[in-house]
């Protein structure tokens, strides 16, 4: 019972001291190469380039950007579309287009059948192999 105790104050003990020394930022310290940063950044960066996308909803009903979505892929079924909630609306942007030029042909085609269609400069993804 004796050793029961002591072992679970030491546990107890212990745990406390550490938990108290890492609220100390100076307790660990990582040291790393600046050229493994740069690597990660790059492998994040490698399977995106600067491209456009083409919003054609900000909604702060789901349900109406999903309906949106639904629309868009009908008319567009290999065009990828991308939902982002930035609180408190979704926006709905489509596509990955590389020149404005692209972006600008779908707009027109899609002219009248959204409410809106705002070209973005942004990250998109590489075209798709097939």
């Amino acid at each position: 019972m004796l050793k029961k105790t002591l072992l679970i104050f030491s546990l107890f003990f212990t745990c406390f001291c550490f938990g108290q020394q890492s609220a100390n930022s100076d307790f660990i310290k990582i040291h790393c190469d600046e050229r493994i940063n740069q690597l990660v950044e790059v492998e994040k960066r490698i399977d995106q380039i600067q491209g456009y996308r083409i919003q054609i909803c900000f909604d702060s009903d789901k349900n109406e950007a999903d309906r949106v979505r639904g629309k868009f892929l009908k008319l567009f079924p290999l065009t990828d579309t991308y939902m982002v909630f930035e609180n408190p609306h979704f926006n709905l942007k489509v596509g990955d287009y590389r020149t404005k030029m692209e972006a600008e042909k779908i707009k027109r085609e899609i002219f009248g059948e959204f409410v809106i269609s705002i070209i973005h400069e942004e990250l998109v993804n590489l075209p798709r192999i097939d």
